[in-house]
């Protein structure tokens, strides 16, 4: 996996997190997805690194004992402050680093890395922070995009176009594959356990949302759903 990434890539494009935020129905299916990968997580600890704005772990927080939000974004950090259930704000924490200056206070038994290695100027390095921040037994869920399967690279090149269109300036994503992450991972003294996959189509949020939601549920049901290039990655420690 090369460094293609200059300082702080996803804190500079995440600033202003709107343009991802609206109208991404891919939050709530990764949301779903982990849900159903996850054991039970009662009298759990969760860290979720590049949690964004919280959607897909806040709801976590009922089941779990605790739940740490760590995003590089002012902006992210404060849509997830304002998604936190009023009964929940004395276990779940907010911080706002980037993900290679987190430090975990304590190991943890979940680790969520949704949406990040793309975007990260380290990616080998943080799979080593994933790995550091599980206790014994633990497990992490981590997505990125499988440039080993064609529907991946597709999404990688228009993902690629969009970004140079909104902002020349911004470097390219970072390429890597699932078998990537499985030997990284294997460095890390982490354990492959499997993986699911779904469909990403670049562009689809700029559709209407009822065109939207209705391409969506095509393209996230089986049997497309298992050539798709986005991979959800169940890691046990």
């Amino acid at each position: 996996m090369p460094k293609e990434f200059g300082r702080n890539p996803a804190k500079d494009y995440f600033a202003n997190p709107e343009p991802y935020l609206r109208n991404n129905p891919y939050i709530g299916l990764r949301a779903q997805m982990i849900r159903r990968m996850l054991p039970t997580l009662a009298g759990k600890s969760v860290l979720d690194l590049g949690c964004g704005d919280g959607r897909i772990s806040i709801p976590l927080a009922g089941e779990a004992r605790e739940l740490w939000l760590v995003d590089a974004s002012t902006a992210m950090i404060e849509n997830a402050r304002r998604r936190i259930p009023a009964g929940h704000t004395g276990k779940i924490h907010c911080v706002c680093t980037d993900v290679g200056d987190f430090a975990p206070p304590h190991k943890f038994d979940v680790v969520l890395c949704i949406g990040v290695l793309a975007h990260v100027a380290d990616p080998p390095a943080t799979l080593r922070l994933i790995a550091h921040s599980l206790v014994p037994g633990g497990c992490a869920i981590i997505q990125l995009t499988d440039e080993a399967s064609f529907l991946g690279r597709i999404t990688y090149r228009l993902g690629a176009l969009r970004r140079r269109a909104r902002n020349p300036e911004l470097r390219m994503l970072n390429h890597m594959t699932l078998e990537d992450i499985r030997g990284e991972l294997t460095l890390a003294g982490l354990t492959f356990s499997g993986f699911c996959r779904y469909v990403l189509i670049p562009g689809i949020r700029a559709l209407p949302p009822a065109m939207t939601q209705a391409i969506f549920s095509m393209t996230t049901a089986r049997p497309l759903a298992r050539f798709g290039g986005e991979v959800l990655a169940l890691i046990s420690a």
